[in-house]
């Protein structure tokens, strides 16, 4: 019977000690975990929405998107905009708000902020745009052909994760930079 209150003591005493370790850490890196969070949420707005425009479009209008340029590239171009629209907006509320805790508020402190957060995602949105176009038609211009685990790896599903990752680490530095920095007292 000792060694059951023992054993429950010492489980009970391990558990405690993790969640205050993992407490400490969430407070520690809680920007960095937010951000995160609202990435791959802004991620799925915005890249959702760019594929789905790729590929619910593309067999409407007749567009092969094996094609090096012309009205693919223009197709791209169009999906990438609406997504970035979308994802630019999602993104400033929930940093705003939830990452970066920003107290900034009446509408016009809150509108030249938006300015600015739109200017500064205007940069990766040039950078994305050349991804998302370029990548595929370099892909597609030195034979690249899609494979298939799990998901087809075709040339616009390279670009998307290449773009992910690249303007994900850039958006953050921009944002915590140049438009949620907090004032000096």
């Amino acid at each position: 019977m000792k060694f059951f209150k023992k054993a429950k003591t010492t489980i009970s005493t391990f558990f405690r000690s993790s969640i205050n370790r993992i407490k400490k850490l969430y407070q520690k890196y809680r920007e960095i975990i937010v951000y995160i969070i609202v990435g791959l949420m802004t991620t799925a707005v915005s890249y959702g929405i760019r594929l789905g425009v790729i590929y619910g479009f593309s067999p409407i209008l007749g567009i092969d998107l094996a094609d090096e340029g012309g009205r693919a590239a223009i197709l791209r171009t169009v999906a990438v905009t609406i997504g970035w629209v979308a994802g630019v907006i999602f993104a400033f509320f929930t940093n705003k708000s939830w990452v970066f805790q920003d107290k900034v508020s009446g509408k016009r402190a809150v509108l030249i902020q938006f300015g600015e957060f739109t200017l500064s995602r205007l940069f990766t949105y040039f950078v994305e745009l050349g991804l998302g176009v370029g990548v595929p038609a370099l892909l597609t211009a030195i034979g690249y052909k899609p494979f298939k685990i799990i998901l087809t790896f075709d040339a616009d599903l390279i670009a998307t994760g290449i773009s992910v990752v690249l303007v994900t680490i850039l958006n953050y530095i921009l944002s915590k930079l140049l438009v949620f920095r907090k004032k000096q007292s």
